[in-house]
């Protein structure tokens, strides 16, 4: 009889799962591919059949792409807020508030129980913060509180898949030449991030680790601190939002005092991946668990108003950024992300685009969508 402990099952699972997520993401339909994102959809069906993985995986794994993709992304950070910083603050409360006119509408109009369409919008925007946000507004009443997470698992993995492949749909469809696009987006490197002439600094180690290990440590304190806000309550960044934004800081200001902080572009790629496996196999069998019985106790119509609240907002968001802010469609679709707190969408736009430069639109609309986000929450659910 086998015997395989359960750590070393854990392991396995995880790169069972991984290995034919990468199969199912290899398959091509007109172009079309999940790539690793189709992790998280075997994960689902791992889910559904009981396998469950421990959440510390799942937060490894998002801290480590986030961390990553920051670090390198960080050098051109600021110039590209300096340039588009309005449009994405009014793009990311244009995307949320449409949003909850499409949530509030469902409410008064379907005829669905305020908490469970809340749980449809945060899954439809993947907004764990907002979904927080969701379940303490109904705070002391179970009931109200299961129907939030009942309608956040019906919508989550179509959320997720749905951002995911919108992504990669839509220049498609748009036959968008990607050799111009990716030259639209380029921000050229300010003369403070190009760090190290005229300076002798030290490196720590030869491939860049040593910054990456500080972007997660010092980011995860920094994302656990709560900030307080009139009406809401309080605000954090996240286990997402903090590694994130310390990675953009190292990654533009490249040093503290004498010691490089820049991370070796090399490595970069292989640091995400591992953080994508990590992130999707336990975020899907996390979500895989119960979404059958979700959908047989709360009926199939749930899914189609909150395939609603995801589409109509995305495609707004786009055409919003592109007509009205004559945005370039890299930078639409990594805000329009941002503005929908996808990390999962932002690694297919990485993918999509062949270019890291769309992270720093996506870090620029991230912090505002959490508050947007939150407060949205709080006041959804005073209908």
């Amino acid at each position: 009889m086998l015997n395989i402990q359960e750590t070393a099952q854990t392991v396995m699972l995880v790169f069972v799962i991984a290995a034919l997520g990468y199969l199912v993401g290899a398959v091509k339909i007109r172009d079309v591919s999940l790539g690793s994102s189709a992790i998280f959809l075997v994960a689902l069906v791992f889910g559904h059949f009981g396998v469950t993985l421990s959440p510390a995986l799942q937060t490894t794994g998002l801290v480590l792409f986030i961390a990553s993709v920051g670090l390198s992304a960080g050098s051109t950070f600021v110039e590209n807020l300096r340039r588009h910083g309005l449009s994405y603050l009014l793009l990311c409360l244009f995307t949320a508030g449409f949003g909850s006119l499409l949530c509030a509408a469902v409410i008064r109009l379907a005829g669905v129980e305020t908490p469970v369409a809340m749980g449809l919008m945060c899954g439809a925007y993947t907004t764990s913060p907002g979904f927080a946000s969701a379940k303490d507004a109904f705070a002391g009443n179970g009931s109200a509180v299961a129907m939030v997470a009942a309608g956040y698992g019906v919508m989550y993995p179509v959320g997720t898949l749905g951002k995911v492949l919108f992504v990669q749909l839509l220049p498609k469809l748009l036959h968008a030449d990607m050799d111009r696009e990716r030259e639209l987006i380029r921000v050229p490197e300010p003369a403070a991030a190009q760090t190290g002439e005229g300076k002798q600094l030290f490196r720590i180690d030869a491939m860049g680790f040593f910054p990456l290990a500080v972007a997660i440590g010092l980011g995860v304190l920094v994302g656990g601190v709560t900030v307080p806000l009139p009406l809401i309550g309080g605000f954090s960044l996240g286990n997402a939002g903090g590694p994130l934004l310390v990675g953009l800081l190292l990654g533009h200001f490249g040093h503290i005092g004498p010691i490089d902080m820049r991370i070796d572009k090399r490595i970069v790629d292989p640091v995400k991946e591992l953080g994508l496996i990590l992130f999707f196999t336990a975020a899907g069998a996390e979500g895989g668990r119960q979404l059958v019985e979700i959908l047989m106790e709360y009926g199939f119509s749930l899914l189609l108003y909150g395939f609603l609240m995801l589409m109509i907002p995305m495609l707004l968001s786009v055409a919003v950024a592109r007509l009205w802010f004559r945005l370039p469609l890299l930078n639409s679709l990594a805000s329009m992300t941002g503005s929908m707190t996808c990390s999962a969408s932002l690694a297919s736009l990485i993918q999509t685009a062949g270019t890291n430069d769309v992270v720093s639109t996506y870090a620029a609309t991230y912090p505002i969508a959490l508050v947007n986000m939150v407060l949205v929450m709080q006041l959804l659910a005073k209908l």
